[in-house]
């Protein structure tokens, strides 16, 4: 799941109280859609056939990707079971996830009512956005179906089928394939549980777009209230990036089809976040709805790291991911790799097909170097990964930032030991030949199996920089490739406050999210959080001009200027008030760390091996 915080950046009878009739091997369940009841829908379930006395039904407590304990039974009321003449059966709640139901060989079928995460005041975690649920009747229904659907215990690789009834004109976007369709009815068949929670669907009004990448039929739905952005423009915008992804990729896709679910929101959501859950055959995402040009490379960035999970877990996987368990959660120790590698792969795609440039790559790379800061660097990567539900929870985030850098240094390794013949792409290629999407590796066995795939000193890497305590040798890595690195640069210049700046969607203005990096200047101002620009030096400030307007003052400003800043900012009356701050220029310290430039003097060898990592435009 790539969480971004506050950046600027079926068929028959549906309707009727019947139940579809299942058989003894599958589960057959019921949704509809037209019916919401105080924000709820009523799920129906015809059991497959019960060869027990007394059953636990599960919903999930973790689900992949999402690296939480969630709880999604608490959202769940008012469950019953019966057997087929109707007869109440016993059924106790022995835990927030499980429903223990008695005189279970005589089960028939089972409902519940099911309340949606995004608006919910029920007490727990707040489910972020894109691993949770959304019920609003008549426009949008984001069906992330671990949220809904259940499993018997010991029953999670019996079929599923799911019948939906939705409203007429609406249409179900997801990664699967319809079995049936009658009218305003659905069918959706899938092998097992492992295979439903992978398959989001998104009920609403058709806004999409369709590119064929791959081999690979590639669907794009939008969901915009206020009509901003459409799904056809959004294909348009991400082709280009699609197009490179595959050819990252190899040229063919390993899925025949995909679906980016995209859900955009013109007020902040419950978790004050923006980002994407991955799944192996589809990505959904919540969004802020910006002007359409503006959320281009929002999507792009997000879509790029979320797409490239069709490789790991899909293809590469450990057993803790292949034989998940719903109410267990075991993490893998190799996040480096399922996250990190794919974060990594998201911006050296764009690098290497000339999406981007090398100097906006390096500033990608500063921003990862700089947001490692926060996080434990003598922690070893594998031992948080293992921990990252409980112990080591708040270090999590930093998988998409050392976790990326990892997959930096170890792509560089390569090149060099190859001479510029085989990479980190090269690398994912053998896993997955290795593996492949029905086969698991164990965790303790991985890093050997690496090392057999490519070098002796691969395999010292990897325990010296993933399992072991050494900060990455970032000095050893940029001096391969010709890029000049220096820690630290000591200097003063202009700065604007030192404030981290973000996005209010609802009131589509930019925020300061964070002062404890502020400086001087910044003090001396007066910025407080949750401050929203409103001018600068008399110049109205919007997400579309702010790095222009910044910039402007930044390189033209003269010691002794004054810099005028309007903002709004909420009183202890709790109403928004402008509020006009002021003070003269002056140096500040502005020390750049992470300083990375191309070398004048590169060597024949490091442009070769950097070629090879980047590409021939750099």
């Amino acid at each position: 799941m790539k969480q971004l915080s506050k950046l600027l950046f079926a068929f028959i009878g549906l309707c009727s109280s019947s139940f579809a009739a299942g058989n003894d091997s599958s589960y057959v369940y019921s949704l509809d859609l037209n019916n919401v009841v105080d924000d709820k829908l009523t799920v129906n379930l015809a059991a497959p056939s019960i060869n027990k006395d007394e059953i636990n039904f599960f919903m999930p407590k973790i689900v992949p990707g999402t690296y939480e304990l969630y709880d999604f039974g608490r959202f769940v009321s008012g469950f019953k079971a019966f057997d087929k003449k109707g007869n109440a059966l016993p059924v106790t709640k022995t835990d927030t996830n499980t429903w223990l139901i008695k005189n279970a060989k005589t089960l028939d079928h089972i409902s519940y009512n099911v309340e949606d995460t995004w608006d919910t005041k029920i007490k727990g975690k707040f489910v972020f956005e894109p691993g949770g649920t959304n019920i609003e009747a008549g426009k949008n229904f984001m069906l992330n179906t671990h949220g809904f659907f259940g499993y018997f215990e010991g029953m999670k690789f019996y079929p599923f089928q799911l019948n939906i009834h939705h409203p007429n004109g609406f249409y179900g976007s997801t990664p699967l394939v319809l079995a049936g369709k009658n009218g305003d009815d659905d069918v959706y068949s899938v092998e097992n549980y492992v295979r439903l929670v992978d398959s989001p669907i998104m009920y609403c009004m058709p806004d999409t777009g369709i590119i064929h990448v791959g081999g690979a039929e590639v669907l794009i739905s939008v969901y915009s209230p206020n009509k901003k952005v459409s799904g056809h423009f959004v294909a348009e915008k991400i082709k280009q990036m699609l197009d490179a992804q595959c050819k990252y990729l190899g040229g063919k896709l390993p899925v025949e089809k995909y679906a980016f679910l995209i859900y955009l929101t013109d007020h902040e959501g419950g978790s004050g976040a923006s980002g994407a859950l991955e799944h192996c055959y589809s990505s959904m995402y919540f969004l802020p709805e910006m002007n359409p040009d503006d959320i281009v490379q929002t999507i792009r960035d997000v879509a790029s790291h979320e797409f490239f999970h069709i490789v790991t877990p899909l293809s590469i996987h450990s057993e803790e991911i292949g034989n998940f368990d719903f109410q267990n959660g075991k993490m893998s120790e190799h996040l480096w790799m399922y996250e990190g590698v794919t974060e990594y792969s998201a911006a050296h795609m764009q690098v290497k097909y000339g999406l981007i440039d090398l100097e906006t790559y390096l500033g990608k790379i500063r921003e990862k170097m700089y947001a490692m800061e926060q996080f434990k660097d003598d922690l070893p990567f594998t031992e948080m990964s293992k921990g990252c539900l409980d112990q080591y929870n708040s270090q999590y985030g930093n998988v998409y930032q050392k976790g990326a850098l990892i997959g930096l240094c170890l792509d560089v390794k390569l090149r060099v030991l190859s001479d510029g013949k085989y990479g980190i792409q090269d690398l994912m290629k053998d896993l997955a030949k290795t593996y492949g999407k029905n086969r698991s590796f164990k965790d303790d066995e991985l890093f050997d199996a690496i090392t057999k795939l490519t070098y002796p000193e691969i395999g010292d890497f990897l325990k010296r920089y993933v399992s072991g305590k050494e900060p990455l040798p970032f000095k050893e890595i940029f001096n391969a490739v010709g890029i000049d690195y220096v820690d630290k640069i000591d200097a003063q210049g202009i700065s604007f406050g030192g404030v981290n700046i973000g996005f209010n969607p609802a009131t589509q203005r930019l925020v300061v999210v964070g002062t404890d990096k502020m400086d001087d200047f910044g003090r001396e101002i007066g910025y407080k959080e949750n401050d929203e620009l409103v001018k600068f030096n008399g110049k109205k400030v919007t997400i579309d001009n702010a790095k222009d307007v910044i910039s402007h003052f930044i390189q033209t400003a003269k010691v002794g200027d004054k810099l005028k800043v309007e903002v709004m900012r909420t009183d202890e009356n709790g109403k928004m008030k402008k509020v006009k701050l002021k003070a003269k220029v002056h140096l500040v310290d502005v020390s750049q760390k992470y300083f990375l430039k191309p070398s004048p003097t590169a060597s024949e060898k490091q442009l070769r091996i950097r070629k090879s990592w980047i590409g021939p435009l750099n």
